[in-house]
């Protein structure tokens, strides 16, 4: 569906976050029981706007801008991935009071596949974060960085870069230490696949910090593939 056919949709995810119950919490292979996650809506991999709203919000929120501006209408697919920032951002705003806003938590977004500067960076999650809190004194900062870009896992298929591979890329930014942090650390993603990302900005930012509280907060989860679905074990 072009984005001149289809109307952006409103109010397309859940109104309060859901907690990660231990269930839940099998369907991704790198979370631990220690690890605390809130979700909003479930993503259906692999079969597209199709699959319902949280799908379509998703589709457009993480749009590449390189295939923005390869686009027929690059104005209006950069509309529909504004409208679903904005989207993102009014749900987030209502999660949670303006004394945790304001005094208790810090919020870090689990950083891009790609380097600022480069064609296909894209800073969706700390804008999102930006303008769900605007006009509070919250404390939101790009805390970890990649050493250097890689292929986003969304579009990297099989070759998805490994745990270790991953904690070796990503490192904390000392730029964005000169304050301490406050008393609840909550890691902000766009979807929860294996828990990977959420897992190795754990691990950097616990080496350094080993007692910080830390949560993870995510637009969507994965949701397991029905039975009929899924492939033979192996």
């Amino acid at each position: 569906m072009s984005a001149s056919s289809r109307t952006s949709r409103a109010g397309s995810l859940p109104e309060r976050l859901r907690w990660l119950d231990e269930g839940g919490r099998a369907d991704h292979g790198f979370l631990l029981p220690s690890d605390h996650c809130l979700y909003f809506g479930e993503f259906h991999a692999g079969r597209g706007w199709s699959a319902g709203p949280t799908n379509d919000l998703i589709a457009d929120f993480k749009r590449m801008p390189s295939r923005i501006a390869a686009s027929a209408q690059p104005r209006a697919v950069q509309y529909f991935k504004d409208r679903a920032i904005a989207e993102v951002a009014r749900v987030l705003r209502g999660q949670f009071g303006r004394v945790a806003i304001e005094t208790r938590l810090t919020f870090v977004p689990i950083p891009a596949s790609k380097l600022p500067g480069e064609t296909d960076y894209c800073d969706r999650l700390l804008r999102a974060l930006r303008l769900a809190f605007s006009g509070l004194e919250a404390d939101i900062r790009p805390l970890l960085r990649q050493k250097a870009s890689r292929e986003a896992d969304h579009v990297s298929g099989a070759h998805r870069v490994r745990f270790g591979e991953l904690l070796e890329l990503t490192e904390l930014d000392p730029e964005q230490l000169r304050e301490p942090l406050r008393p609840l650390v909550v890691l902000f993603d766009d979807v929860l696949t294996s828990g990977k990302h959420v897992c190795v900005a754990k691990a950097r930012i616990r080496e350094a910090f080993p007692e910080q509280a830390i949560i993870a907060v995510l637009i969507a989860r994965r949701a397991p593939a029905p039975a009929t679905m899924q492939g033979p074990p192996g």
